[in-house]
């Protein structure tokens, strides 16, 4: 029993040993994001960069072995990359229900992190509206539907600086991925490629152009867009507004 008791206290002390040196190592990181954060005061650069955050964790993912679940990794950055955002100025999100006010807190809270300033709103365009008048810094929208009834992205056409720039979860560690909660993310910030991009774009239509046709237009013209929604034109001059998510990275819409 002694032996025992002699290697669970050497353990121990290796756990306090690493966990001092993963706090010196997260105080630095705390350090180096601060003087970021100045730089990019200076220039106008934006603090949220959804793209190098992917990078990051396909990076950490890619490396990762072991007993510690691939979730908890990403939950665990997920937090770190929140608190570092954070740290580079003020920072918001704006949320709307989306299948219910707790779902769509927790995906803000998961992404940004437990403790992010968040801001409720009724609606989607109000999210959209807040972002772009500098109210909040980000928003969260629930997904488009598979449906013709015109939406909130059909109004961004009237504010053309707001832009989709994530999808959310990022990371799903459940196989019923069609089961959980999705939401988008919209900002004034520029998109970035990430390697591994999906586009979100819309594409302004005439009357008679049906999800069918809008198909056969994109096969056309060697386009890799499929139509995720259909609204009217928001300007009320008629025809449609197709939303069609494409492969690769397509930049500002």
């Amino acid at each position: 029993m002694a032996n025992a008791s002699d290697s669970l206290a050497l353990l121990r002390r290796e756990i306090d040993s690493i966990d001092e040196n993963l706090h010196d190592l997260l105080m630095r990181r705390a350090e180096i994001v601060g003087e970021v954060g100045r730089l990019k005061a200076s220039d106008g650069g934006p603090t949220f960069r959804p793209a190098r955050e992917a990078q990051l964790l396909r990076r950490l993912l890619a490396r990762h072995e072991g007993a510690l679940p691939r979730g908890a990794l990403v939950r665990l950055w997920r937090e770190i990359v929140a608190s570092s955002t954070r740290l580079q100025g003020a920072f918001s999100v704006g949320y709307c229900p989306i299948d219910g006010n707790g779902d769509a807190l927790h995906l803000a809270n998961s992404q940004f992190g437990m403790d992010a300033d968040v801001l409720r709103f009724a609606s989607a365009a109000q999210v959209v509206s807040a972002v772009a008048r500098g109210d909040a810094s980000v928003g969260l929208v629930p997904l488009p539907h598979d449906s013709d009834t015109p939406e909130w992205w059909a109004e961004m056409e009237n504010v053309p600086k707001v832009q989709i720039v994530a999808r959310l979860p990022w990371y799903v560690a459940s196989p019923n991925a069609e089961d959980v909660t999705g939401a988008l993310v919209v900002s004034t910030g520029t998109p970035e490629e990430s390697g591994n991009d999906r586009s979100v774009l819309t594409f302004a239509c005439d009357d008679g152009v049906s999800r069918a046709r809008f198909a056969e237009l994109a096969r056309e013209n060697k386009l890799d867009a499929e139509t995720q929604a259909v609204a009217a034109r928001p300007d009320g001059a008629g025809g449609r507004t197709h939303l069609a998510r494409c492969g690769g990275f397509r930049g500002r819409r």
